[in-house]
């Protein structure tokens, strides 16, 4: 069983890539997707000169156009995603490949992110595991997403460039929207109570508020991502639902409302990428 762990980074970023890397094994490469956003970045540290080893270079933003620029090179069994400040072990890899291996049925697996020595947990995780549905499961980070690629690539499944890092409104939820579409599409997807990857516990995404503008206009495309046009009345009725708790916590409802609309707005305007694999 061969994987794949796509490593999405920016500019300065691919200095960091070497930390990533572990001895090298039969069964694991690394398809590094670097985006340049000038000649001064394009240098490649030489530690990455290994066989296990595919830099590609790119121009550009955009962390969604990266991740599918990677995934549009992979060619392993297993798809491990990840960005340039992760750490791995070999225990990781191995807890994928018996994951895999033990469930034939399954697509896309969702594990857990290990923190270093004396930090607290990345966040609060389940200790079973269970089947996702559309309807409810947990926030899912990219660095816990792992799937056959086969399975993707058969579904045209990649992520959607209008959201995450260096889009042009929605700066995360891109995990959302790719868990979403593979459910949506009938694939088994699991959540499975194992580390497969260090990270530090500070996380500017996990920081943000629940009413914060950046997460209001997530909630309004993803909405309409989802339901079409119902995103708009959504909007209306979900500001009316939420005036009292809105106004406790000082956020004006009109900006709640305002912000949503802009999110579904966004959706509708910007057409949807081009798959990024044939």
């Amino acid at each position: 069983m061969r994987i794949n762990i796509l490593v999405a980074t920016l500019d300065q970023g691919i200095k960091r890539v070497p930390n990533i890397l572990l001895p090298q094994r039969d069964d694991l490469q690394y398809i590094v997707s670097h985006q340049v956003t000038s000649r001064k970045y394009r240098k490649i540290p030489s530690e990455l000169n290994r066989k296990d080893i595919s830099v590609v270079q790119i121009e550009g933003r955009g962390l969604c156009r990266n991740r599918n620029n990677a995934l549009a090179l992979a060619d392993g069994d297993i798809i491990i995603l990840a960005d340039d400040d992760v750490r791995y072990r070999d225990e990781y890899i191995n807890n994928v490949q018996a994951a895999f291996a033990d469930d034939p049925d399954l697509s896309v697996a969702c594990f857990k992110i290990d923190t270093p020595p004396g930090e607290q947990e990345y966040k609060e995780y389940a200790d079973r595991s269970y089947l996702l549905n559309e309807e409810e499961h947990h926030y899912i980070s990219t660095m816990e997403i792992v799937f056959r690629l086969d399975r993707i690539k058969e579904e045209g499944l990649y992520f959607d460039e209008r959201f995450g890092l260096g889009s042009k409104l929605n700066s995360f939820g891109e995990e959302a929207v790719f868990i979403y579409d593979c459910l949506k599409a009938g694939l088994r997807v699991k959540y499975i109570p194992q580390y497969i990857v260090e990270h530090p516990a500070v996380s500017t995404i996990r920081s943000i508020g629940r009413y914060e503008e950046v997460h209001n206009i997530f909630k309004g495309a993803y909405d309409a991502r989802r339901y079409g046009w119902l995103a708009f009345p959504a909007a209306f009725f979900g500001t009316v639902k939420l005036w009292p708790e809105l106004c406790s916590l000082g956020k004006r409802p009109s900006a709640y409302l305002n912000e949503r609309l802009r999110g579904a707005a966004y959706i509708f305007r910007e057409k949807i990428n081009p798959r990024p694999y044939s």
